[in-house]
């Protein structure tokens, strides 16, 4: 997340300043949207800061929470604002200004983490589908080398009466041989990938071995 974009919702103009002011001040500041709580809508936003004086904070703040972002809340001392699970509470304590931009860059860097998390499970879940194809092509690669050799000895004895056979049999019967050719070569290729796969692996765990020994 290079430069997030941060919506601001309040209802005071002082508040969206403050938070604007001090941390363009402090440098690496990120973009910022600021609205009122009746123009809040579902822009496009990294992480939405609530506070100031808002007519009806619990509602905005529900309404943002469903938007699966993650929400931080600069809350008013005392101010009776009910506590919702997902939105992070800040109090507008003195410093507060200091504190919002700590915050918030802690939950964009959770909100990475757990993306690139998502995406790690997802190319797992991808490898481990990859592995169990491998590992079904090569339980069943001996059956396949029977049918071919079936296939291919069949069209051998059929094509040694071709004097005998239709011109489009015979094409077709050519057709079927060479195509079992091809086959026989791709498993072929797929033998010989699994011999070198094996031989790292071995290699791999010798020199973890040796390792482990030194």
């Amino acid at each position: 997340m290079e430069r997030p974009t941060i919506l601001i919702v309040s209802d005071e103009v002082e508040f969206s300043e403050a938070i604007r002011s001090h941390w363009q001040a402090a440098g690496n500041a990120p973009s910022f949207v600021a609205k009122t709580s009746c123009e809040c809508g579902h822009d496009h936003f990294d992480l939405a800061a609530i506070a100031g004086g808002l007519r009806e904070p619990a509602l905005v703040l529900e309404g943002l929470r469903g938007t699966g972002k993650p929400v931080v809340h600069v809350s008013r001392l005392n101010g009776g604002t009910p506590k919702l699970a997902g939105v992070i509470s800040v109090p507008e304590s003195p410093g507060w200004t200091e504190l919002l931009p700590i915050v918030v860059r802690e939950v964009l860097e959770r909100e990475r983490m757990a993306a690139e998390l998502s995406r790690a499970n997802e190319a797992h879940s991808q490898l481990q589908h990859q592995a169990s194809l491998g590992k079904y092509m090569i339980e069943t690669r001996h059956n396949l080398n029977n049918a071919l050799t079936s296939i291919l000895g069949n069209c051998d004895l059929i094509l040694l009466d071709e004097e005998q056979l239709p011109g489009t049999v015979k094409s077709q019967v050519e057709t079927i041989r060479n195509m079992s050719m091809r086959l026989n070569e791709i498993m072929q290729r797929f033998s010989s990938l699994q011999k070198e796969m094996q031989l790292v692996e071995q290699q791999s765990r010798k020199a973890k071995s040796t390792a482990a020994g030194v």
